[in-house]
């Protein structure tokens, strides 16, 4: 009984609701456009995370004990320059050797120029051992004595096994935010570019921070891609189902109000964007979809009959312009409400129940899953308010304004008939 009765109530005020709608669809139109310029705007703010470490639950001992471990035995992070013999090319007189004089000349090198940048803390490499009187030895094996001399300083750190790659660490001054991540790389790849490097050897900028930020281009990447693919198959679809690009669009909308809702308000609320959540878009619009397909099928349904949308003629224009009914289906406020009346309610259970089910991720202990729950829960929710409050308005719009259009191309061809008979009386 107490359900019959939240059902009846529920009903009650989506028929005010639509009777709402259909005087002041206007109104609504504007402050929907004005609401989505300004989640568009805190979309602009959306952050992408893609450090897993953030993602996991720091609370839990086991991972406060490994930001314990990290914070007093990891020490700095570093960008990692590997200087590679590159044993595919085909000059001649190349490098066998990583210890080879020409490649730790140009290490130094490297090491003094990297050491002179102010964006820079430290530098860590085996050039400080060549420094200074003597300088690099001439051949390789007075690098290796050079090497073996200093065997208690960690040299042999700095290379492989087989003598294949040195590395040289750099510690950047101001952090391992993406921007300055992506600042001191540019200036570490034009260092790079500026010393004497010999013929068969490369220099690749690597370490933790740049492939994080690698994995955010990625990630990017990947969410506007498949967002965008996912929309353009699904308004082909239904453009192609409803016959119309108009009604498919009509159907399109709420989506596209969703999905830009979802992203502003995840932007204000600090959600960010993971691996667990850039697929998001795609979910969204597949599931969102539906709401648009009921609403504006049963309104051209109650409207036109189940034949489908008619086109009319004559006095029939004057009363689909002032929302009488006329003799293929009900007048445009009755067939707004009883959409907006039974699409509504049927849908808000659909509705409901997906937004608890993505909301009880949010009872997970691990961030990531808690972030893909609420950004779920938060695109069903607005495209299914997009739908019932918002939708309907655009559906009254377009109708009277392709009334509108009809009338004024009727006025244009009665004026140019009139113009071509007064032309033709007149010989």
């Amino acid at each position: 009984m107490s359900r019959l009765r939240e059902k009846i109530s529920l009903e009650r005020g989506l028929t005010k609701l639509a009777a709402f709608q259909c005087r002041h669809y206007k109104k609504v139109i504007v402050a929907t456009l004005v609401l989505t310029v300004f989640l568009g705007y805190g979309a602009t703010g959306l952050r992408f995370q893609g450090d897993l470490e953030k993602e996991m639950p720091q609370d839990l001992p086991v991972f406060v004990l490994q930001d314990k471990i990290a914070s007093e035995f990891r020490g700095e992070e570093y960008l990692v320059v590997a200087v590679c013999l590159d044993r595919e090319t085909g000059a001649k007189d190349l490098p066998h050797d990583i210890r080879d004089p020409r490649v730790v000349a140009s290490v130094v090198e490297l090491h003094e120029r990297l050491e002179a940048e102010s964006s820079i803390e430290k530098v860590v490499s085996v050039a400080p051992l060549f420094q200074g009187e003597g300088g690099v030895p001439p051949d390789l094996e007075g690098v290796k004595k050079r090497l073996a001399s200093a065997s208690g300083s960690g040299a042999e750190s700095f290379f492989n096994d087989d003598f294949s790659i040195m590395l040289v660490y750099v510690s950047p001054l101001a952090g391992l935010s993406e921007e300055k991540v992506r600042a001191v790389t540019e200036m570490i790849q034009n260092d790079v570019d500026a010393i004497t490097k010999p013929a068969g050897v490369k220099y690749k900028i690597t370490g933790v921070a740049p492939l994080i930020i690698e994995l955010l281009r990625l990630m990017r990447e990947d969410m506007k891609f498949t967002t965008a693919v996912a929309a353009a198959i699904i308004f082909g679809l239904l453009a192609l189902l409803e016959r119309s690009f108009s009604k498919g669009f009509l159907v399109f909308l709420p989506l596209i109000f969703g999905i830009t809702w979802t992203f502003g308000t995840m932007g204000f609320l600090g959600i960010p964007i993971s691996i667990s959540t850039v697929m998001i878009g795609a979910v969204i619009i597949g599931l969102g979809v539906e709401y648009g397909i009921f609403m504006v099928s049963r309104y051209y349904e109650e409207r036109w009959g189940k034949s489908g949308r008619g086109r009319k003629e004559g006095k029939e224009r004057k009363e689909e312009k002032e929302g009488k009914e006329g003799k293929a289906g009900k007048s445009s406020r009755e067939a707004l409400r009883v959409a907006v009346t039974n699409i509504g309610a049927s849908t808000f259970g659909s509705a409901a129940t997906t937004i608890a089910a993505f909301l009880a991720l949010t009872l997970s202990v691990m961030p990531m899953i808690q972030h893909l729950g609420q950004s779920l829960a938060l695109g069903i929710f607005f495209c299914w308010i997009a739908a019932v409050l918002v939708n309907p308005c655009f559906i009254v719009f377009e109708e009277r304004l392709e009334v509108e259009a009809r009338e004024l191309a009727g006025w244009l061809s009665g004026r140019l008939g009139a113009v071509r008979k007064s032309g033709g009386e007149e010989k």
